[in-house]
């Protein structure tokens, strides 16, 4: 329903009043609310038994999406036992878009700017900060000074789950914990390597690049930015081969070296160490090891893909 307005590329037809009708339509909030919750713990890597997962900034394009979807969200997640802790923060007059250069434009310490509406909807997120965190943080501007700082440490020590943004956090905020970056905003260049990078700190072996969702088309604005910033093949090494690649092998353009797929090494699993009592020798516990550990690697990565999730998913379905 939605899906010609997410692929359009023209800016102005974006930027038309009905887009935006078309972008925040209620049923629209909620699917894309609905798939964030449903995919969140596989984003962040959460349903992995050992280890706390990471944490995710959802970056909207305007006051009133901040708005919509922080409620829209919240009120799926109300009867669940465990509900993400979810906040947001932000400082613009409501709808204001980042420039058309690509720039996000930077909010500032006051939000006496913004219209009633907007202050109040942030005064709410703000009070419900205060009662998970025990706070008593405001509006005004020394109070929202201290907010920001809070709740950056907060992001930091992965207390929150989900920071909704418009453009506050998108530049310069650094937590390693960061891995996912689920986007319904128009970034382009310079903004969009801003962005994306809030997600690129190297934290452990789970996460070693980081992972964007985004529910607009941004494939040719990605391609972009990162050509500009660097050349033509810059995009081979910066972006992630595609889901098939992963699962059926591709020739490495970095190193020339051909990589094998996720079902080619799952067959020479099953083959070689079909039952682990058998494997004895020095021999054989290096070969399984070195296997095991190339499967381990491209599991990782495949993890991050919706496609791969549906086809675990496909597994514990009772023929």
């Amino acid at each position: 329903k939605f899906k010609s307005i997410e692929m359009e590329q023209d800016e102005k037809k974006l930027s038309a009043a009905e887009t935006k009708e078309a972008l925040l339509h209620p049923e629209r909030i909620k699917e894309v609310s609905q798939y964030i919750l449903n995919n969140f713990r596989i984003k962040t890597h959460r349903s992995h038994a050992n280890g706390k997962g990471f944490n995710a900034m959802f970056a909207v394009s305007s006051v009133d999406a901040a708005k919509l979807y922080y409620e829209s969200l919240s009120t799926l997640q109300k009867d669940s036992s465990k509900p993400l802790k979810i906040a947001t923060i932000f400082s613009f007059a409501a709808n204001e878009e980042q420039s058309a250069i690509g720039e996000i434009l930077d909010e500032t310490f006051e939000p006496s700017a913004m219209d009633s509406s907007a202050k109040e909807f942030l005064t709410l997120a703000i009070k419900d900060y205060n009662a998970i965190f025990k706070t008593n943080y405001g509006v005004n501007s020394k109070e929202f000074q201290n907010y920001y700082r809070d709740l950056s440490n907060q992001v930091k020590r992965q207390e929150i789950d989900l920071l909704i943004v418009v453009g506050m956090f998108l530049t310069g905020f650094d937590a390693p914990t960061l891995n996912t970056l689920f986007v319904d905003k128009n970034l382009r260049f310079h903004g969009l390597i801003q962005a994306f990078s809030r997600t690129n700190r190297i934290y452990d072996s789970t996460k070693t690049f980081g992972n964007i969702v985004t529910f607009r088309n941004l494939e040719q604005a990605t391609i972009d930015a990162i050509t500009l910033f660097g050349d033509k093949n810059t995009k081979n090494v910066v972006l992630e081969k595609s889901y098939k690649e992963y699962m059926e092998g591709f020739s490495d353009i970095s190193t020339g070296e051909a990589r094998r797929g996720y079902v080619d090494v799952v067959k020479e699993l099953e083959a070689r160490f079909s039952n682990i009592d058998d494997i004895v020798t020095e021999k054989d516990k290096k070969d399984f090891a070195k296997l095991f550990g190339e499967y381990l690697r491209v599991e990782n990565v495949l993890q991050n893909y919706d496609e791969f999730s549906s086809l675990k998913a496909l597994q514990l379905v009772d023929i």
